[in-house]
């Protein structure tokens, strides 16, 4: 059973709209990632007891967030007029903002 086009246009908009926002989140988690890597650059062990996230949760963050915008705008081709295509940049979105918090509860106080 196929899934069919839906005729609102409202809802294709809506998807775009979330589907090409994901870029700027993903923007603005690499911007925070090098913002905390950056602010640790003075730290010794007694001034930063948490270090961060690490070499790998930096690379899967920097490099992870921006592919996970891009194939949400990609399989937005697919699902914009879809039914339930809403659910492509809302999982981007989550992922997006997982990262976030990634971000927020490994920083360094």
């Amino acid at each position: 059973m196929s899934e069919t086009p839906t005729r609102d246009p409202v809802n294709a908009v809506l998807n775009w709209v979330l589907a090409l926002t994901t870029l700027l989140g993903a923007a603005g988690v690499v911007v925070l990632a090098y913002v905390q890597v950056l602010g640790t650059a003075g730290c010794a062990d007694p001034d930063c007891p948490r270090p961060g996230f690490g070499e790998a949760g930096f690379t899967l963050i920097v490099y992870g967030a921006p592919v996970v915008a891009a194939a949400t705008v990609a399989l937005s081709f697919l699902t914009a007029r879809k039914r339930n295509g809403i659910l492509v940049p809302i999982g981007g979105w989550l992922l997006i903002l997982l990262a976030f918090l990634i971000l927020l509860m490994t920083s360094p106080r």
